[in-house]
């Protein structure tokens, strides 16, 4: 094994969003977060091949200033072999897997307690089943689901038989039977379907879904013609009871789960496939098998009520969809809700390009269509962009996110505001992601120099992220340490005296008439907070400095504010600001 890889395996923390498998290498770089690990996992193979010696000892270098690792995990290709060896002159090292022993019995050690442990959860399990399951071969992710399994029948007193119909091995060969044997049945069809979809949702809402997709196929579920007569007839209050129908399908009902909204609280009866994965493997069955049904379950899901997780769950499966499909109308379907007059399909379009993004030859088209997009005229297919710009493509592309974002800021207004709507809800997103947070405010900075629609975007985008923050005890302490990690004249990479982005922000933004209810709110907020929060103090007592140096327009009308806070944090700095811009007038 490599170094970079040994020390990965030591236990540096891995990056998810360092960026997507189809990173140009050539100029990436590590964040500025405290990661010193990064994976980039299946690499495309032209941006390897992209790669010359000089690339390469740039990205070195690179990795060597931030003191982090680098693990590029590439295809086996003759291609990419050849170029490796004559172009980089790299020997790749060829990682294998542990073996599926050694996987179960570390991963037993860590969840029960320690190495002593694992031995009676083994005898736990009926003689001969480990020998039966664990064969070679099998990947680390597979042997973790055995484990899971282990722990579920030594936790929960599960039946130790019952670990085969769990695992999720053979769920793909079960589909194609599972299918066969209700194909005389559309009602059970309808909910084997709906389950596929909404697992782990409430009995009732998959119940609903199954009626809706029933009442959609107009009799196209089932082998047989639909009878006329039987839908007319009254139908049985005491059928086959709800058991005994998810039994049909492979399912069951699982404990009751209480879940709390800020009003009240509620239970649900989740809905799960006894077997691992059985559902994904269905979806995959019908939609590579069976091209009509396939066409039925788009048209099903493209309306699907948005409320309840449901339009976010079904854009989620679109994704899925388009990741089976082949030719050059994978995203057919999303195009066409993309180019919808109803918000609801852009928000399930953005969902469905979000999930297919992270296929890696998929995620090319997404980004395809993603950049052709921001640059059109239509309100819808902008707004597309926008929410994509929120879901695992932009998490994963922050850079191309706020790139795509800005050009679709500085197209034509739409006079409804829904595409500044989207790109504010984009921007948030991006936020919450603490890695890319110092980035995200440089690039908005360089917006609100930009005037216009744009900088409108970044001054309101500011206001709720300070609002939040007012709030919420992570993000407020994120903005402290940018604000107070910062003093004037030492911005790392800026010019002497320089503002910190954050700050930078907070000035535009109590510049704006329309912003400046907001920020002022959610800094006055932050004062009262920090009068009894001592990790706050500092900020509110550093921003009153900062600011005071510059007092004009909004900023004088926030300090005077902070003064008649009287002895809140920032409100003696704030009275000095004012008095020196006093006696200099």
């Amino acid at each position: 094994m490599s170094a970079a890889l040994q020390t990965l395996a030591d236990g540096i923390s891995l990056k998810g969003n360092l960026a997507s498998i189809d990173t140009d290498l050539t100029t990436w770089a590590p964040g500025a977060a405290p990661a010193r690990g990064y994976l980039a996992d299946g690499l495309l193979e032209p941006r390897l091949t992209a790669l010359d010696t000089i690339a390469l000892d740039g990205l070195r270098a690179r990795l060597e200033r931030a003191d982090a690792h680098l693990v590029v995990v590439i295809p086996w290709t003759p291609a990419v072999l050849a170029h490796l060896g004559d172009t980089l002159h790299t020997p790749p090292v060829r990682a294998l897997p542990p073996e599926p022993r050694a996987v179960l019995d570390a991963r037993l050690a860590a969840v029960l307690g320690g190495p002593a442990d694992v031995a009676p959860a083994l005898a736990a399990l009926p003689p001969g089943l480990l020998d039966e399951i664990l064969q070679p071969g099998l990947r680390p992710a597979q042997v973790v689901e055995i484990a899971a399994e282990i722990v579920r029948v030594v936790r929960r007193g599960a039946d130790p038989e019952s670990v085969r119909e769990h695992l999720s091995f053979h769920a793909a060969d079960r589909a194609p039977r599972l299918l066969d044997a209700l194909r005389d049945s559309p009602e059970d069809l309808a909910l084997l379907l709906a389950a596929c979809v909404f697992e782990h949702f409430d009995q009732t809402l998959v119940e609903e879904e199954a009626g809706r997709l029933l009442r959609l196929a107009d009799g196209r579920l089932g082998g047989g013609d639909p009878d006329a007569d039987a839908e007319e007839a009254p139908r049985a209050v005491f059928r086959r009871s709800r058991s005994e129908r998810l039994e049909a399908i492979g399912a069951y009902v699982g404990p009751a789960e209480v879940h709390t909204t800020s009003a009240y609280s509620y239970v649900t009866r989740p809905v799960a496939f006894t077997r691992h994965l059985q559902g994904r493997a269905v979806l995959e069955h019908v939609w590579r098998e069976h091209p009509e049904a396939a066409g039925l379950l788009v048209e099903w899901l493209a309306t699907t009520p948005s409320e309840h997780g449901r339009g976010d769950r079904a854009g989620f499966v679109l994704g899925r969809c388009a990741q089976w499909s082949s030719g050059r109308r994978a995203l057919g379907p999303v195009e066409e809700l993309a180019a919808s007059t109803r918000p609801a399909d852009w928000r399930l379009a953005a969902r469905a390009l979000g999930a297919a993004s992270t296929d890696p030859v998929l995620a090319t088209a997404v980004k395809a269509r993603l950049r052709g997009w921001s640059r059109q005229a239509s309100v819808s297919r902008r707004c597309t962009v926008a929410l994509a710009c929120a879901t695992e493509f932009g998490l994963a592309r922050p850079g191309t996110a706020l790139t795509l974002l800005r050009t679709v800021c500085d197209g034509p207004r739409d006079g409804t505001g829904a595409v500044a709507s989207a790109v504010r809800r984009a921007l948030l997103s991006l936020f919450a992601e603490p890695a890319g947070r110092a980035d995200l405010l440089t690039g908005l900075v360089s917006w609100t120099r930009a005037g216009g629609a744009t900088r409108q975007a970044a001054c309101t985008a500011t206001a709720h992220l300070l609002r939040t923050a007012a709030a919420a005890r992570e993000p407020a302490e994120w903005w402290t340490r940018h604000l107070l990690g910062t003093r004037p004249g030492t911005r790392p990479g800026g010019r002497p005296g320089e503002d910190p982005p954050g700050l930078e922000l907070i000035r535009c933004a109590l510049a704006e008439p329309e912003t400046f209810p907001a920020v002022r709110a959610a800094l006055l907020e932050w004062q009262r907070r920090a009068a009894d929060d001592p990790r706050r103090a500092p900020f509110v007592e550093h921003l009153a400095d900062r600011l005071g140096a510059a007092p004009r327009g909004g900023v004088l009308r926030l300090l005077s504010a902070f003064e008649a806070a009287g002895p809140a944090p920032g409100g003696r700095r704030a009275a000095e600001a004012l008095a020196a811009w006093r006696q200099a007038l």
